[in-house]
């Protein structure tokens, strides 16, 4: 299988300052903080999958997307260039739906792969369900959190055509262009057809969560593939022991203890990464 992690990256315009559940809503360079143990990590956990990053170009004049070049022969990074005021960019990880993948997760660029995502992301690609998604938080749920942007998968070839559509420029055309126009226009294209997703559409919700989906869909029951993890059991304890899975999606830094831990596992990246000064002050802790 061709399976794909995919992440959009581009610096803000605009600060979300309404994310009360996100203690670094106010720093810029916040983005930045995890792009090593993102990209480190999910080469542990997901050694057959492509670590994918779609960046806007003017994000290539800030120095520390240098960690990007630095992490080359670890995660594939494609530069857009596109004009936007608010969250358009983030719609760019959706790009593989129409590329020739067979498995596509959607993830942030704030957040680790945890446990919880861990197992559903192998049973999903196992599986023969071709859209789904994972709900922690105890406010995921209802229509406009029945799907979230940056914890959702796919599997693009099983998705007709009548629902995702023939382009991705067409996909993006949609789009209101406001706040949260990611989210918005995937649960408007992939959650609409409702005989569809009660067929092939996977729900997990766990942790914190325990509404329903509102719409009929399968349910995910993670305990019976817990054994995925155990041969990466200890990314996931020190996430547990760091307080970084408290819910999946959850906006961290890992700076410091946990990007350390990967770093000692990666020798050639602390190498390069000591090479430029702003990176060894960002990330060697």
């Amino acid at each position: 299988m061709k399976n794909v992690i995919s992440y959009s990256f581009f610096d803000p315009k605009v600060l979300p300052t309404h994310r009360s559940w996100d203690s670094l809503k106010s720093n810029a360079e916040r983005y930045y903080f995890n792009i090593p143990s993102i990209v480190l990590g999910n080469a542990i956990l997901f050694p057959d999958s492509e670590i994918k990053f779609f960046i806007t170009e003017n994000t290539l004049l800030n120095e520390l997307s240098t960690i990007f070049r630095v992490l080359e022969n670890y995660v594939t990074v494609v530069s857009v260039d596109m004009e936007y005021s608010l969250t358009e960019p983030s719609i760019l990880r959706m790009i593989p739906l129409w590329e020739n993948y067979d498995n596509v997760h959607t993830r942030d660029a704030d957040s680790l792969i945890t446990e919880t995502e861990y197992n559903y992301m192998n049973f999903f690609d196992r599986s023969n369900y071709s859209i789904g998604t994972i709900r922690t938080h105890q406010n995921h749920y209802g229509y406009g959190c029945c799907m979230l942007a940056g914890m959702s998968s796919f599997k693009p070839k099983a998705i007709p055509t009548s629902i995702k559509g023939e382009s991705y420029d067409l996909y993006y055309s949609n789009n209101h262009r406001g706040y949260g126009c990611d989210q918005d226009l995937m649960i408007k294209t992939f959650t609409s057809d409702h005989e569809y997703c009660s067929h092939f559409f996977l729900d997990c919700k766990a942790k914190n969560q325990n509404n329903p989906q509102c719409f009929s869909c399968a349910s995910y029951n993670n305990d019976e593939i817990s054994e995925y993890s155990k041969n990466v059991e200890f990314i996931f304890s020190k996430q547990k022991q760091l307080g970084y899975d408290d819910w999946c999606g959850l906006p961290v830094d890992s700076r410091g203890e946990y990007t350390n831990m990967l770093l000692e596992i990666f020798p050639d990246v602390i190498n390069r990464i000591e090479k430029y000064p702003r990176l060894k002050d960002m990330y060697i802790k």
